[in-house]
């Protein structure tokens, strides 16, 4: 996928306040963040103490592919966009 595409390159250029937020919680080992595999994704921490917050990382993951799918048409774009790896 293109890095102008990606999740959290929306994260960083939309929500630049929320992207913040997401890199302290990761310090704080409440986020993993995977910009190799453009991925944000709550740690088991996270769902046992702040349990309201895997619901915004959820609406703002919504939020991306909506946004994305409404630049592109359809799903079937998105998944075209998706890195392949070869298999050894």
């Amino acid at each position: 996928m293109e890095a102008k595409n990606s999740y959290i390159q929306y994260l960083k250029d939309a929500q630049p306040g929320l992207w913040h937020s997401v890199v302290s919680a990761a310090n704080d080992g409440l986020i993993m963040v995977d910009e190799d595999n453009d991925a944000v994704t709550a740690t088991n921490r996270l769902l046992l103490t702040y349990p309201g917050l895997h619901d915004v990382l959820s609406f703002l993951h919504d939020q991306w592919v909506e946004q994305f799918l409404d630049d592109h048409g359809t799903l079937s774009t998105l998944l075209q966009n998706l890195p392949q790896k070869k298999l050894d």
